[in-house]
């Protein structure tokens, strides 16, 4: 053995190479280990974490915060904030939707226009309408504000859904809402200038000015609903410094009210509110905090378009007056007589609901809404339908009404009418129900009457692909001028005394989105 080979001589050290070679090694294994031993307790755990895909070009205006699309109902949901069971999203492949073959024309007297968070049935639809309202910004904050917006499509979505909508439509007017319904978690203050904070309402009036230009934006909708009486004032000063800045820009600006009736003159009075430096002249019936806010005749003077809400005349969530229609055309003619004398007609559009109420009728469950889908999985059980449905003769006649105690203790109401809204009469898990809904025979009855008062046009609450599929058929007509003329009705006077019993108070909102959880219950005669 030699020198070198002894057992008793010194081990050759490493060179720097190897020992950075060994550590580097060493660190890429614990590594390895501790993402493995991570990811095992985060799928062990549940935990997910969700990173948001910001869009490339950043939110070109800081004040509006992206959020996600709200889950909104009928307007009696959205006022109580009542949840709606929801599915687990499902990913759709994006459909082509293919130009029309007509353009609408821009010319007609009476327009078509619509509220709505369905982004494929606006994408569907839009060459059906002379104005589009996608129904997508709220106010940032709750019981106080700072004047910026949330908006449920991200900047990117914006531009690009713009653009969209004017290809398959060029003369479209894309006016988008705000909207925000007053309740114990959400306040519409400083936003419109309550408490002295005026330099909160001029930068919300900036922030919605910016977001008109930033998007291309043909104008914007005011959609403060619910608001209580003190109000009024600050509301209309707001909303006429906003018209003013709007105009500035050559766009346009919208809002929506609350329908009002015509009151007695025997019955109109004043109302005095804590704040404002005047009484509110009470000419209408509805005594409630949401109409007594919106004053027609101001608004008019400042708005190019004044949206009634005429719907809601039988809410889900009230025990009185029961079931019933949502428009009749008997309401609808009140709530014109009352606003054609304070709105000019070019300016004035009613309202439409696209969803009706399903009713029990002699059990506590409780009601729902109901769309055109709903209407066809109960038409495809046993069923009575009735249209136009009159509720005095269907008392008459069926053998089962002294059952019907939430119906029949509410018949005064609907003494010597007959609604053109259609009713189905059916029996579901032992409980006698009736829905009410909205059909294309029910549509065209409330345009023609529309159009016989010479009014700007209609709204729907809301545009989703579960409308009817018939009334896009009536509205392809509508927009091209089409549609043969109607004799003109002649202007009424307010009632001296009471015709129409209203309900004592109504959402306002959204406002339709997404269809209700469907029953699987099977139905048969009663």
């Amino acid at each position: 053995m030699s020198e070198s080979q002894s057992p008793n001589s010194p081990k050759r050290q490493l060179s720097n190479v190897a020992k950075y070679s060994l550590l580097f090694a060493s660190w890429f294994f614990l590594s390895a280990i501790s993402f493995y031993l991570g990811m095992n307790l985060m799928q062990n755990s549940g935990s997910t974490l969700v990173l948001k895909d910001l869009p490339k070009t950043g939110n070109t205006n800081p004040s509006v915060v992206e959020a996600s699309t709200p889950s909104l109902g009928t307007p009696s949901e959205m006022e109580t904030g009542e949840k709606k069971e929801t599915k687990d999203p499902v990913t759709v492949e994006e459909e082509v939707v293919e130009t029309p073959n007509f353009v609408p024309d821009e010319n007609v007297s009476f327009r078509s226009s619509a509220w709505s968070t369905d982004w494929t049935a606006m994408k569907k639809t839009v060459h059906l309408y002379n104005e589009i309202h996608p129904f997508i910004y709220t106010m940032k904050g709750g019981l106080s504000n700072n004047g910026e917006l949330i908006s449920s499509w991200s900047s990117t979505s914006r531009k690009e859904r713009v653009q969209e909508l004017r290809a398959l439509n060029p003369k479209v007017k894309i006016i988008p809402t705000i909207f925000r319904w007053e309740n114990p978690k959400e306040k519409i203050q400083e936003n419109i200038g309550m408490g002295g904070r005026s330099d909160i309402r001029d930068h919300h009036i900036q922030v919605i000015v910016n977001e008109i230009l930033t998007y291309g934006y043909d104008g914007i909708d005011i959609d403060y609903e619910g608001m209580s009486c003190d109000k009024k004032e600050k509301f209309e000063e707001f909303f006429a410094l906003l018209a003013k800045e709007v105009h500035k820009k050559g766009k346009l600006i919208s809002v929506a009210v609350h329908p009002k009736t015509p009151a007695e003159k025997s019955k109109k009075k004043e109302l005095q509110c804590r704040g404002l430096s005047k009484p509110i002249h009470l000419d209408f019936r509805e005594n409630w905090r949401g109409p007594t806010t919106h004053d027609y005749e101001f608004l008019a003077k400042h708005a190019d378009r004044v949206k009634i809400m005429a719907y809601e005349l039988h809410p889900r969530k009230y025990h009185n007056p029961g079931p019933g229609p949502q428009a009749p055309n008997v309401w609808l003619k009140d709530i014109i007589t009352y606003a054609k004398k304070r709105v000019p007609t070019h300016k004035l559009y009613m309202a439409i609901p696209t969803y009706g109420y399903d009713w029990a009728l002699n059990c506590k469950a409780s009601a729902k809404a109901i769309y055109h889908s709903d209407a066809q999985r109960i038409k495809s059980g046993t069923h009575k339908n009735r249209q136009p449905t009159d509720i005095n003769r269907i008392l008459n006649e069926e053998n089962k009404v002294a059952s019907w105690r939430n119906l029949s203790k509410f018949s005064d109401i609907h003494k010597n009418r007959a609604y053109e809204d259609p009713s189905l009469w059916y029996t579901s898990g032992g409980c006698d129900r009736v829905a009410f809904y909205m059909n294309r025979r029910a549509f065209e009855e409330k345009m023609t009457l529309l159009r016989k008062y010479d009014l700007g046009g209609f709204s729907f609450w809301q545009l989703v692909t579960d409308n009817d599929p018939e009334i896009n058929v009536y509205l392809s007509k509508l927009v091209q001028g089409q549609l043969p003329p109607v004799e003109k009705a002649k202007d009424e006077e307010e009632p001296k005394e009471e015709t129409t019993i209203q309900n004592s108070d109504s959402k306002e909102a959204l406002k339709v989105s997404n269809s209700q959880t469907k029953s699987k219950t099977k139905t048969k005669q009663f």
